[in-house]
């Protein structure tokens, strides 16, 4: 196949289960930090993602689904009224040029901090398993990170709950689809992970 079949095909549209793309070309999750200390989706964050908007799809940067999963400095939440409000002027500038819109949903687990965390609680995880490597830029500056605290039984359905609702204020927001980040060793990827699940009870194993 030559390169200018491939180019023909990567910018031919695509039905994606029923959702219509202009082309094939993904813009994939880029977390830019820039909805300030409330989390609050802005303007300058509208004009980044239209101006990206040439695009097949765009999957938005990493979002908080509940307070307690901030861990990153500044980026935009969907947890609140307000949050979910503020997102719909940055779909409605996407979908001003004709391109569909994803919210990703995120929980660090225990690649949080707890300065990030109500009341300065531990970060949770699956198990109580400290995350090696690189520090952790917080609210108070680069700290290492720390041992996180295993979920309750009993509280897991709640994060689950918490996904469901972020679900739906992306849907009120005019989002068309989200994705669920479970990759990269956050929350979903420590239940997934033998080396960071060592739980007895029903999430584990």
């Amino acid at each position: 196949m030559t390169t200018q079949t491939l180019t023909k095909t990567l910018l031919s549209p695509f039905d994606l289960a029923g959702l219509p793309l202009k082309n094939r070309v993904v813009m994939a999750a880029l977390t830019r930090g820039r909805a300030g200390k409330e989390r609050i989706p802005n303007a300058l964050m509208a004009e980044y993602y239209a101006q990206r908007a040439s695009v097949g799809l765009i999957v938005s940067e990493a979002t908080p689904i509940s307070k307690q999963a901030n861990g990153w400095l500044n980026n935009p939440g969907i947890y609140s009224e307000e949050q979910m409000q503020a997102w719909k002027q940055v779909v409605d500038a996407v979908h001003a040029q004709g391109t569909p819109f994803f919210l990703q949903l995120w929980h660090p687990g225990r690649a949080s901090h707890s300065s990030f965390q109500e009341q300065g609680q531990l970060p949770v995880s699956a198990s109580a398993i400290r995350l090696t490597g690189s520090d952790i830029h917080t609210p108070i500056g680069k700290q290492p990170y720390e041992t996180p605290r295993a979920l309750e039984t009993n509280e897991i359905p709640f994060i689950v709950e918490d996904y469901c609702q972020a679900a739906q204020r992306a849907q009120e927001a005019g989002f068309d689809g989200v994705e669920l980040h479970a990759a990269n060793g956050y929350l979903f990827d420590q239940f997934l992970q033998s080396k960071t699940n060592q739980r007895t009870d029903q999430y584990g194993g």
